[in-house]
């Protein structure tokens, strides 16, 4: 499958080589706003009502290469119908991340032992070539450890002109467990868009950091009610307004645009020298706090309230 460069819901930065991830919008003047690191009464994270999954005497065989190779790449630019959508399944969070134990794992439309793989993950982050992960949203104990509920950074519908307006921001999938090492984690990022901030959360709901963040427009909207994860954290010094902050690219998509710059709308939080424009759905971020979430392991779940 040819892989593109990708628009970050943004301003498209000129590609070369490695295609600098565009990022975007509107402007005002006021200083920055800086991160609070705090400590706070627990609260409790917002996570829809999981699905009941049965518990599986056998899960799929393992798929050949040859097969892997046949099927779908699940990344940013890619639109697979079979991936699954909140209208399918109600993610809720495992505080787990899952990392590819080879090249390529297959992606399956149900946990049964009898399902055939609709797609694929890789296991490094397409255009970058960074190392890949994912946040787990389920799990269907069985043989071989079962099979997890996982995120992907593709889309299933395409919204816009043309296209499907209830097409969502984000897409999962089941896998074989044993494909994966998984790990446990305490920590992920919410953002309310309704107050307009980020936060890290503990798993017993202590907020380590916090500070207000400036979204998307009516027109252009950052995703709500949006399971997904953090896809890479890197710096791209050619997106200059950024000023060698890192970003954080999340597998979410715009649900209005279907492309920006000739690519896919992602979701990024990131560093923007004005706090007061809006964006064309990104999470515009301090300086301080792109740090803080990019030191958070790759595959750590966000939730957009």
């Amino acid at each position: 499958m040819r892989r593109r460069t990708w628009g970050i819901t943004i301003a498209a930065v000129a590609a070369v080589t490695l295609a600098a991830v565009g990022i975007g919008a509107a402007v005002q003047t006021p200083a920055p706003i800086a991160t609070t690191a705090t400590r706070t009464t627990p609260t409790p994270t917002p996570t829809p009502t999981p699905t009941p999954t049965p518990t599986l005497p056998a899960v799929p065989a393992a798929a050949s290469e040859a097969e892997l190779a046949a099927l779908p790449l699940a990344f940013h630019d890619a639109v697979v119908p079979e991936l699954l959508d909140g209208s399918h399944v109600r993610p809720d969070n495992r505080w787990e991340i899952a990392t590819p134990n080879q090249r390529l794992v297959a992606l399956y439309a149900e946990a049964s032992p009898d399902a055939e793989p609709v797609a694929t993950l890789a296991s490094t982050v397409s255009t970058i070539e960074t190392p890949a992960a994912t946040a787990v949203w389920g799990r269907s104990a069985g043989k071989d450890g079962g099979m997890v509920l996982v995120s992907t950074p593709a889309r299933n519908r395409t919204p816009g002109d043309g296209g499907d307006p209830t097409a969502p921001s984000a897409t999962f999938a089941w896998a074989r467990a044993a494909d994966f090492t998984i790990a446990r984690t305490d920590r992920m990022i919410r953002v309310d868009v309704a107050a307009s901030t980020v936060s890290v959360v503990g798993k017993d709901g202590t907020v380590s950091a916090s500070e207000p963040a400036r979204l998307g427009t009516p027109e252009d909207p950052t995703p709500t009610a949006t399971a997904t994860y953090v896809e890479a954290a890197y710096v791209d010094t050619r997106v200059t307004y950024t000023q060698g902050n890192p970003i954080i690219l999340t597998g979410a998509h715009s649900s209005r645009i279907p492309q920006y710059g000739g690519n896919a709308a992602l979701t990024a939080l990131h560093y923007y020298p004005d706090p007061t424009g809006s964006s064309h759905g990104c999470v515009r971020i301090s300086a301080a706090m792109t740090k803080t979430l990019s030191e958070l392991p790759v595959g750590t779940a966000i939730w957009f309230s």
